[in-house]
C-alpha cells in the first residue's frame, strides 16, 4: 500500500491544512501523535483540531460539555503554533457534518490543500456519512491506523466508491504504529478514580480533577 510521501523539503509545498476531527472526549496522547505524523508526511503547514459538535455520530451520555472538551483541547494542543484548535463545529447550531466543515475552510482558504483525518475504525463508516462522495471531492482523506482495523485491499474494496476513489484512499494512509488508546477505556478508568494516565497531558489531567469530569 502506498502512503504518504515525506515532507516537502520546499515550504511553498507545504501550504494544505490538515484537519482533524474528533470528539476528544478526552484529549490524549495518540491525537499529538497523528499530528506530529501528519505535519512530517503531509504537505500540510497546520493541523485544525475541531473537536466535534452536535455531530449525529458522537452522541451519549459519557459526552462532557462542549465548554469543557473545547477547553482540555487547548491545553492538550498547546505549545506548538502548527496545532490550531478551531471552535467552529460547537458554534454551529444543531447538527455538524463534515461536509460543512470542509465546504467552510475551502471558501477560507482557497487554493490551499485540505487533507481530512479519519481513523481506521471509522473508515468503513465514511460511506454513511452526509455527501461522502462531497467530502472525498473536496479534501484528501488520509487514513491513520488503529488496533484490529487494518486499512488493507479488503477494507478499502468494500467501501461502495468508484474504483478512483478507492485507490485515493489507498493511497493516503499515514505510516505510524497503530493507535491502542480508547477513549472509552480513559473515561472508565477515569471513572474509577485512577490518576494514573500517562496518555493524558499533565494539564488535562489537572482539568478533569478540578472539574470533576467522567464521574
Amino acid at each position: 500500500m502506498t502512503e504518504p510521501r515525506s515532507q516537502p523539503a520546499n515550504a511553498a509545498e507545504r501550504n494544505g491544512i490538515g484537519i482533524l476531527g474528533g470528539s476528544f472526549n478526552p484529549p490524549h496522547a495518540t491525537h499529538l501523535r497523528l499530528c506530529r505524523s501528519a505535519l512530517e508526511q503531509l504537505p500540510i503547514r497546520e493541523v485544525r483540531v475541531i473537536p466535534a459538535g452536535d455531530h449525529p455520530h458522537k452522541r451519549g451520555p459519557g459526552m462532557a460539555p462542549a465548554a469543557h472538551r473545547l477547553a482540555m483541547c487547548r491545553l492538550s494542543f498547546a505549545g506548538d503554533p502548527r496545532l490550531v484548535v478551531d471552535d467552529r463545529e460547537l458554534r454551529r447550531a444543531g447538527p455538524s457534518f463534515t461536509i460543512d466543515t470542509l465546504a467552510e475552510l475551502a471558501a477560507e482558504h482557497p487554493g490551499r490543500r485540505l487533507f481530512f483525518l479519519i481513523g481506521s475504525d471509522n473508515l468503513p463508516l465514511l460511506p454513511t456519512w452526509r455527501d461522502a462522495r462531497g467530502i472525498l471531492a473536496r479534501c484528501t482523506v488520509v487514513t491513520w491506523p488503529r488496533q484490529n482495523h487494518p486499512v488493507d485491499d479488503r477494507t478499502i474494496d468494500a467501501l461502495p466508491f468508484p474504483a478512483a476513489e478507492r485507490a485515493t484512499l489507498r493511497a493516503n494512509v499515514l505510516a505510524m504504529p497503530a493507535d491502542a488508546i480508547a477513549a472509552t477505556d480513559l473515561r472508565a478508568r477515569l471513572a474509577r478514580g485512577d490518576t494514573d494516565l500517562p496518555e493524558l497531558d499533565e494539564a488535562v489531567r489537572a482539568y478533569i480533577a478540578a472539574h470533576r469530569l467522567y464521574r
